[in-house]
């Protein structure tokens, strides 16, 4: 399954002044395999204070155990998502 992540801090909880938080964030990102998780790309709006991330894993517990080590660092919004050329054709299907 695909999910869209959305993960919103404010500036005075924002990684940029952190460091070890910083660190805490890159790692989970890097070890995210360990968790059964893809990272298919991550996307920053710096002035947003948003991170952006579109993942792939086989359940949401996966999920769940790949965001834990992050979870406190901000809000989360999680989203499943389709392919978009897998939603046309499922939909041109019906």
């Amino acid at each position: 399954m695909l999910f869209h992540v959305t993960h919103t801090h404010g500036y005075t909880t924002c990684m940029a002044h952190d460091g070890k938080a910083k660190t805490n964030f890159s790692q989970t990102i890097s070890n995210a395999e360990e968790s059964g998780v893809k990272v298919h790309g991550i996307y920053a709006d710096p002035p947003g204070h948003q991170i952006f991330m579109v993942v792939e894993t086989d359940t949401m517990e996966q999920l769940v155990k790949f965001l834990d080590p992050i979870i406190d660092l901000g809000d989360y919004e999680v989203r499943p998502v389709l392919n978009f050329s897998t939603a046309i054709a499922s939909l041109s299907n019906s």
